[in-house]
This record gives structure tokens, C-alpha cells and sequence, in this order.
């Protein structure tokens, strides 16, 4: 099984980790595999790192996508404000959505995509579990973080 079966479904905390705000003029960045994958993959040139860079934007604009639409502003409107040097929470805050409620509509677009993958076999249910654990963490860490 390649690599790109095993991360691709996994679209949303691994990127969150190594994102940012693009340079590409997109916001942050969500493709999950596991947090501890992501992090040493960065470190270490593995194909995972290459992988996460080649697909930043498509990775970056699902994160933006539900987040902004959970939130109940435009994607736009979120770019501005994180670029303006505020966390996903704080914007959601400021619009009277909790951290809580953006953070589990981020964890369920990647475990319903998680459970697409492990029913379609590109994914062990092992695998699959071990993803599905340490996306809250790492989706936390990132919707808190200010970039």
C-alpha cells in the first residue's frame, strides 16, 4: 500500500500541524495522518512531508472551508482575520461559536472521510483507529494556534 493511500484520506490534523497561513494566500492547512507521522515526516524528508507539500492548497481549503462554514462566515472573511494575526478560535469566539463546536466539525469531516477509507480498504482498521485518536489533540493544537 503506498503512502499516498494511507495519508490521503486523512485530510485534516497532519497539515493543521505543518500548515500555517500559506504563502499561497490561503489559510491553514488540514490532511491528517497522525500527528507524531506528520511531525517526523517534516523533520525527515519522508515522502509523507513531500506528499502534505504538493497538496497544501487542496488541504488548506477544506480546513478553511469548514471551519469558515461552521463558523458562519465567508472563507474569505476567515483568510482576513487569521492573516490579521488571530486563531481559528478567536474568530469563532468573536461570532459566538465555541472552539469546541469548529474542532469536532473538523474531526468528523476527517473520521467520515477515515471510515470511507477503511471500508474501501486503503486503510487498515488499525490504522484507521490510530488516526481517528489523535485527530482532536492535533485539531485543537491547531484551531488554538495563532499563526
Amino acid at each position: 500500500m503506498s503512502v499516498k493511500k494511507i495519508i490521503a484520506p486523512v485530510t485534516i490534523a497532519g497539515a493543521l500541524l505543518v500548515g500555517g497561513i500559506a504563502s499561497t494566500g490561503t489559510a491553514f492547512a488540514a490532511t491528517p495522518a497522525t500527528a507524531g507521522a506528520t511531525a517526523s515526516a517534516a523533520k525527515s524528508g519522508h515522502p509523507l512531508a513531500a506528499w502534505l507539500r504538493a497538496h497544501r492548497r487542496q488541504i488548506v481549503k477544506a480546513g478553511v472551508a469548514i471551519s469558515a462554514k461552521t463558523i458562519g462566515v465567508s472563507s474569505k472573511d476567515l483568510v482576513s482575520e487569521l492573516r490579521s494575526g488571530k486563531s481559528v478560535a478567536q474568530v469563532a469566539a468573536e461570532h459566538g461559536v465555541s472552539t469546541t463546536t469548529v474542532v469536532n466539525a473538523l474531526v468528523g469531516a476527517a473520521d467520515t472521510k477515515v471510515n470511507s477509507e477503511v471500508a474501501s480498504h486503503n486503510l487498515t482498521a488499525a490504522q484507521g483507529a490510530t488516526i481517528e485518536a489523535a485527530l482532536p489533540a492535533a485539531i485543537t493544537k491547531a484551531v488554538d494556534k495563532v499563526r
